[in-house]
C-alpha cells in the first residue's frame, strides 16, 4: 500500500513573521523548511507540546538556539502547517494564545485567538501607541477646533441599539456558516456597538468579516447568506485538515506548498501578501467563469486593483494554457496608474501570462490606434482650440443673448458627454445639472455652433478625448474583423465617460463569457461623472458585486475620511446607490492628527519636527508621502523641506515609485491614487486650497460648483486613504471648509 501524501501547508501570519527576522534567520528558517516539507516527521525535529496552550495539535520545533517554529502537526495524519516563527520565548507566547482548527459548519480552517477576542469586545478601548505624540504645549501648538477625535464612523445605519446584541436574531449554525469559529461565537454575540464590532473585526478570521459587517448594516442573514453565496457543505469531517485547505475561505490565509521552486521564491524575496493570499470574496472575483460583463465595488484598501490584476492574470494564463491566441486588455484612467499596475503585473504573472496582458491608459491606446488607421490626430494646445472656437462663435445667432462660456460648457458637459453628433442626439441628450433652461427651437439654433467647431477641429487634426473614443468605438464596429480582445479589465472605472465605456464594449466584441472586468469607487471620483453602465452597452444584472474589508488603512482612518463625504450621495456605475455603511477596516491605530497653526512658518516647523522624528525612528523617510492639492504647492513644499535637509523624491505622473529609494516622498492628491504608505501628511490645508478657489472660481454656476466640491472631497478622501498608519492635517490661518464635515 502506498505511503499516504504529505500535505504542508503555510499560513499568512507565518510568512509575515517570517518576513521580519533578520536576514541570517531567514536564511536559517528557509532551510528548516525545506527540510520540514520533505519529511515533517523526522525523529530530529523534536516537537515539543506547548505548556499552558489552548490547542493540543499546536507544537513548536527548535530551528536554531534563538528560534522556534510554531507547527499545527496532527495526532493522525499527514497535513502539517506551519503558523508562526519567531524567536523562543516571543513564538511560545503567541503559541499559547491560539487554536487552529476546521469550522464544523463552512469547512474552513481557521486559527484564532480567543483571549484577544474576548478582550476586544469586552471594552478596551486603548488604541496602539501614538507614533506621532502631539507637540508640546505652546501658541503654535494649539489645536483647531476641527481636532476633537475620535470620529463617529460615518455610517448610515447604527449598528445597534444601546444594550441590544447586535447578533441576536442568528442561530449558532448561520454564524458560522458566516465564518466565525465556535470559540469567538460568546465574543461575536457579546457585541452592543459599532466601536464593540470595529475592535472585534481585527481578531475574526477574515472570511467572517463580510457576513458580520452586512448583518450590522441591518441585512436579514438569509439575504446575507445569499450574496455572499455561502453554502453549508453536506459533510465536514472535523480531523480533515487537507479538505479543509481546499475551501476558498481557507486559501485566503494558507498555502499549500507543492512546489520547491516556489518555496523557495517565496522565501528569497521580502513577501508581498498580495501577490499571495486574497480573501475569499476576492478570490470568488477572480477565478471564476462569468457569462458576461463584471462590475465590482469597494472602498479605498478593499484591494479592488489587486483584484483587477489577478483577474488578468488569470485570464491571461489560460490563454496560455490551452494555446489560444486571445489577449487581454488591462485600461484605466490615468497614465501613472497604469505605470504602477504594468509594474506590479511582472510579479504575479508567468512570462507566458505576460505577454498576452497590454496595459495602458485608454486615452493613451485611442491615440496609438488613430494613428495606426492613418488619422491626423494633434495634440491640442490653448491657442489652436481658441481659434477654433473663434470660427465656430461667427456662426451663433446673437438673438440667444448667450456667451462663449455658454456655448463651451455645453460643448463639455452636454455634447460631448452624451456623445452627441448630430443635431437630433442634441436635441434629445439629457442637460442634468445645467443651470440655462433650453427649449427644443433653443437647441436647434444652438447647434450650428456646435457643428461647426467640429468641422474647423477636424480640418486642424484636432479630436476632443470623448470624439477620439468615439472614432476608435466606430472603426471596430464597422470593420467585420473579430475583437481586438478577448477580455478588458478596466481599473477606476469611477473616472471612465460614456465615450470610453463604450469603446470598452467595442474593444471586447458583443457580450460573451469573461468579456469584461470593471472595478471602481464612485467615492473616489476626482475626474468624470456618474455613468449608467448599461445605456453603454454593458449589462451587469446579476454580475455586481462588493468588496467591504479594507486591509490598508487603520479604522480610525477609513472613518475620517469616509466622514469628509458625508452627506454626499455616490452612484453605483449603475443608476443605483453605493452606500459607505457597509465598509470596514481591519486594522486599528492612531486617529487622524489634525492641527491649525496662525503662522505658516510655526506649520513648516511643526512639520519639519514630525518628519525628523519619523526618520530617527524608521532609518529613513520611503514609507512617508506629502501631498498637496497642487504641483505649484509641491513645488514650494519641496523647496522648503530641502532648505530643513531632507532628501525628497517627487513622484511624477509618468513613473512608478522606487521603494528602495529612502528619500521622503512629495506628490500630488491626483497622483498618489493607487499608491500607499505609512504616514501621509496634508500640509497646507487652508480655505484657499482645498476647494481649489481658482478651480471653483471658473465654474459658470452654482450645479457645476458643488459638482466642483464633491470631487474635492473625494480628492481629499482618496489622499487620506494611502495611509496605512497615520494621517497628519496642518494648515495656517482659515481652515479648509471639508475639515469640519463629520468632525464637529
Amino acid at each position: 500500500m502506498s505511503e499516504p501524501r504529505l500535505t504542508v501547508a503555510l499560513s499568512s501570519d507565518f510568512l509575515k513573521a517570517l518576513n521580519k527576522l533578520p536576514e541570517r534567520g531567514r536564511g536559517k528558517a528557509a532551510t528548516f523548511i525545506s527540510k520540514f516539507r520533505h519529511n515533517p516527521r523526522s525523529p530530529g525535529l523534536n516537537y515539543e507540546r506547548i505548556e499552558g496552550g489552548k490547542d493540543p495539535t499546536i507544537r513548536s520545533l527548535r530551528v536554531d538556539q534563538d528560534i522556534r517554529c510554531i507547527v499545527s502537526a496532527p495526532e493522525q495524519g499527514n497535513t502539517y502547517v506551519l503558523l508562526w516563527i519567531d524567536k523562543h520565548d516571543d513564538a511560545y507566547q503567541w503559541a499559547r494564545r491560539k487554536t487552529c482548527h476546521v469550522n464544523r459548519v463552512s469547512g474552513a480552517l481557521q486559527v484564532v485567538d480567543v483571549e484577544a477576542a474576548e478582550t476586544a469586545v469586552g471594552g478596551s478601548s486603548s488604541s496602539a501607541p501614538n507614533p506621532l505624540p502631539a507637540p508640546a504645549s505652546g501658541p503654535e501648538s494649539t489645536p483647531h477646533p476641527a481636532q476633537d477625535l475620535p470620529v463617529a464612523s460615518a455610517t448610515a445605519h447604527q449598528t445597534s441599539e444601546a444594550g441590544a446584541a447586535v447578533f441576536a436574531g442568528c442561530s449558532d449554525d448561520e454564524l458560522m456558516l458566516l465564518g466565525v469559529p465556535e470559540a469567538l461565537l460568546p465574543a461575536v454575540r457579546a457585541v452592543r456597538t459599532e466601536d464593540a464590532l470595529a475592535r472585534l473585526i481585527e481578531w475574526l478570521p477574515q472570511d467572517s468579516v463580510d457576513g458580520l459587517i452586512l448583518l450590522s448594516t441591518g441585512k436579514p442573514i438569509d439575504t446575507v447568506i445569499e450574496e455572499l453565496e455561502r453554502q453549508r457543505p453536506a459533510h465536514i469531517d472535523p480531523t480533515d485538515v487537507a479538505t479543509a485547505l481546499q475551501k476558498p475561505e481557507s486559501q485566503a490565509h494558507f498555502l499549500v506548498i507543492t512546489d520547491d521552486e516556489v518555496l523557495e521564491a517565496m522565501l528569497s524575496a521580502p513577501l508581498e501578501q498580495w501577490r499571495v493570499f486574497l480573501h475569499p470574496s476576492q478570490r470568488k472575483l477572480v477565478a471564476r467563469e462569468w457569462n458576461g460583463p463584471v462590475r465590482v465595488l469597494g472602498g479605498a484598501g478593499t484591494g479592488k486593483t489587486v483584484v483587477a490584476m489577478h483577474r488578468a492574470a488569470w485570464l491571461a494564463q489560460r490563454l496560455a494554457d490551452a494555446g489560444k491566441s486571445g489577449r487581454v486588455l488591462f485600461t484605466t484612467f490615468t497614465r501613472n496608474l497604469a505605470t504602477d499596475i504594468r509594474s506590479n503585473l511582472t510579479k504575479i504573472c508567468s512570462t507566458e501570462a505576460l505577454q498576452r496582458i497590454e496595459v495602458i491608459h485608454l486615452d493613451g491606446w485611442v491615440m496609438n490606434f488613430l494613428k495606426a488607421q492613418g488619422l491626423q490626430v494633434r495634440v491640442f494646445n490653448d491657442e489652436a482650440r481658441d481659434a477654433c472656437w473663434s470660427m465656430a462663435m461667427d456662426v451663433a445667432d446673437t438673438s440667444l443673448g448667450l456667451e462663449k462660456r455658454f456655448y463651451s460648457e455645453e460643448w463639455k458637459e452636454v455634447v460631448l458627454a452624451n456623445g452627441c453628433r448630430t443635431r437630433d442626439d442634441y436635441l434629445m441628450a439629457r442637460r442634468v445639472g445645467r443651470g440655462t433652461r433650453l427649449t427644443r427651437q433653443n437647441r436647434a439654433q444652438i447647434w450650428p455652433v456646435f457643428d461647426a467647431l467640429r468641422a474647423e477641429f477636424r480640418q486642424r487634426g484636432l479630436w476632443e478625448a470623448e470624439e477620439a473614443k468615439q472614432a476608435a468605438a466606430d472603426l471596430l464596429t464597422t470593420s467585420g474583423q473579430p475583437p481586438l480582445f478577448t477580455t478588458v479589465v478596466v481599473d477606476e472605472a469611477q473616472d471612465l465617460d460614456v465615450a470610453s465605456f463604450r469603446l470598452i464594449r467595442a474593444l471586447a466584441g458583443e457580450q460573451h463569457a469573461n468579456d469584461l472586468f470593471i472595478v471602481g469607487d464612485p467615492h473616489q471620483r476626482i475626474y468624470g461623472k456618474p455613468v449608467v453602465l448599461s445605456r453603454c452597452g454593458i449589462e451587469i444584472r446579476g454580475r455586481s458585486r462588493k468588496l467591504r474589508i479594507n486591509y490598508r488603512t487603520t479604522e480610525e482612518t477609513r472613518a475620517w475620511a469616509t466622514a469628509v463625504l458625508q452627506g454626499l450621495d455616490f452612484d453605483d456605475l449603475d443608476g443605483g446607490s453605493d452606500p459607505a455603511s457597509d465598509y470596514r477596516s481591519l486594522l486599528h491605530g492612531d486617529h487622524p492628527l489634525v492641527q491649525g497653526f496662525e503662522d505658516p512658518a510655526d506649520e513648516q516647523r511643526f512639520l519639519a519636527e514630525k518628519l525628523n522624528q519619523i526618520q530617527q525612528e524608521q532609518g529613513n523617510l520611503a514609507g512617508t508621502c506629502v501631498t498637496a492639492r497642487t504641483h505649484a504647492a509641491i513645488d514650494k513644499l519641496k523647496g522648503a523641506l530641502e532648505r530643513e535637509g531632507f532628501a525628497t523624491r517627487v513622484i511624477e505622473a509618468n513613473e512608478s515609485d522606487d521603494p528602495s529609494d529612502p528619500a521622503l516622498r512629495l506628490a500630488t492628491m491626483h497622483r498618489v491614487k493607487g499608491l500607499e504608505f505609512d504616514q501621509v501628511f496634508i500640509p497646507g490645508l487652508d480655505g484657499d486650497q482645498m476647494p481649489f478657489r481658482y478651480e471653483l472660481n471658473r465654474r459658470p454656476d452654482q450645479t457645476s460648483r458643488d459638482q466642483f466640491e464633491q470631487q474635492e472631497r473625494s480628492l481629499l478622501h482618496v489622499a487620506a486613504t494611502r495611509a496605512k498608519k497615520r494621517v497628519v492635517v496642518t494648515y495656517s490661518g482659515k481652515p479648509s471648509q471639508f475639515l469640519a464635515t463629520g468632525i464637529n
